[in-house]
C-alpha cells in the first residue's frame, strides 16, 4: 500500500480556507462599493430665533411728531389793522409837517377848495400817506353848525351835486376816495347820497361813512352801488384832552383786534397829534398796525 505523502491534506485545507475568506472579501467589497439604498431625507429640527423688538439705540432720541400745520386759508394773514383818519386838513399845510413826525401810516382827509388843499394832497401822498377828500355836507343844524360854502345841500338838483362833488376832487388831486364832513342830515337822504356815490363810484374811489348820524344810509348805497366802503368806529377827540384822545385810540385798538379791522377818526388839533406821537408807537409792539385807508376798505363783492 502506497504512502500518503506528508502535508498534503494540509495544503488543501488551507487552500480551502482562503478561498473562502476571498469571497468573504469580495463580497464585502461590493456591499460598500455598491449605490446605498435611498433613505428618506431627514428634516434637520427647526431653530427657533426669537424676535428682536425695535428698540431706537439708547443714544438717539425718539422721534417727536411735527405740529400740523393749517392750510394757507385758515391761517391768518395779518395782523389786525386800524386806520386813523385826520380829518379837517386844508387850511394849513403847517399841521401836515406835525402829522408826519407820527409814527404810523395815517389817512390825511382833505377838505376841498381851502388855500393849502392841493399842497397838501401831493406832500400827503409823495410820503406814502393815503389821502382822501373831506367832503362838506349840510348837518341837521345848519344854522348853528356852518359846513362852508362849497357844501352839499340837500335843496341842491342831482345835476348840481354831481358837478359839485367833480370840482371839488380837481382841488384835492391825490385823493383816493372821500368821507363826510357834517352831513347828518345829507348822509340820511338816499336820494342824494345815491347822486354823491355814483360819481365815486366812475371815479375808482373809495367811500367812508363818518357815521355823523345814527340814521345814516350811506353805507347801504354804496354796498348797493358796489362802492369800496366802510364805516368809522371810533372818534378820538370829541373831548380835547390827550387821556381821553389815548383812551379811545386803546379801544379802537380792541375792535381791530376783536373784528380784524377798525377805523378812527381824529382832527389836528394839538392834542391829538401829541396823544398819537406818543400812543402810536406803543400799538404795534401791542399787536396792532396802524395802515392806510386802502389796507382797510375791501372792494365791494
Amino acid at each position: 500500500m502506497a504512502k500518503k505523502k506528508k502535508g498534503t491534506g494540509t495544503s488543501w485545507l488551507l487552500l480551502l480556507l482562503g478561498f473562502v475568506a476571498g469571497a468573504g472579501a469580495a463580497l464585502l467589497f461590493f456591499r460598500y462599493m455598491g449605490p446605498e439604498p435611498s433613505r428618506p431625507p431627514v428634516k434637520p429640527p427647526e431653530t427657533i430665533i426669537p424676535a428682536v423688538p425695535q428698540v431706537p439705540p439708547p443714544s438717539v432720541e425718539p422721534p417727536v411728531a411735527e405740529p400740523v400745520t393749517p392750510p394757507e386759508a385758515l391761517r391768518p394773514s395779518v395782523r389786525p389793522r386800524l386806520a386813523i383818519i385826520i380829518d379837517d386838513m386844508g387850511p394849513d399845510i403847517k399841521k401836515l409837517a406835525e402829522l408826519l413826525e407820527v409814527r404810523g401810516q395815517l389817512t390825511i382827509a382833505i377838505m376841498p377848495n381851502m388855500r393849502d388843499s392841493g399842497r397838501i394832497s401831493n406832500l400827503a401822498a409823495a410820503k406814502g400817506l393815503d389821502v382822501i377828500m373831506h367832503m362838506p355836507m349840510e348837518p341837521r343844524e345848519l344854522m348853528e353848525h356852518n359846513p362852508g360854502g362849497g357844501a352839499l345841500l340837500v335843496a341842491m338838483s342831482p345835476e348840481e351835486i354831481r358837478v359839485k362833488v367833480e370840482e371839488s376832487m380837481k382841488t384835492v388831486p391825490d385823493a383816493i376816495g372821500i368821507n363826510n364832513h357834517m352831513g347828518s342830515r345829507f348822509t340820511e337822504d338816499e336820494q342824494r347820497m345815491r347822486e354823491v356815490l355814483k360819481v365815486v363810484k366812475r371815479k375808482d374811489m373809495l367811500f367812508v361813512d363818518s357815521r355823523t348820524t345814527a340814521n345814516s344810509v350811506a353805507g347801504r348805497v354804496a354796498r348797493d352801488l358796489g362802492v369800496p366802503s366802510a364805516d368809522r368806529n371810533v372818534f378820538l377827540d370829541n373831548t380835547r384832552d390827550v387821556d381821553y384822545i389815548k383812551t379811545q385810540l386803546r379801544e379802537a385798538a380792541r375792535l381791530a383786534k376783536r373784528s380784524g379791522k377798525a377805523i378812527a377818526i381824529g382832527h389836528p388839533y394839538p392834542e391829538t397829534i401829541k396823544a398819537l406821537r406818543e400812543a402810536v408807537p406803543g400799538l404795534a409792539a401791542d399787536g396792532v398796525d396802524v395802515v392806510g385807508i386802502s389796507e382797510i376798505v375791501a372792494p365791494a363783492r
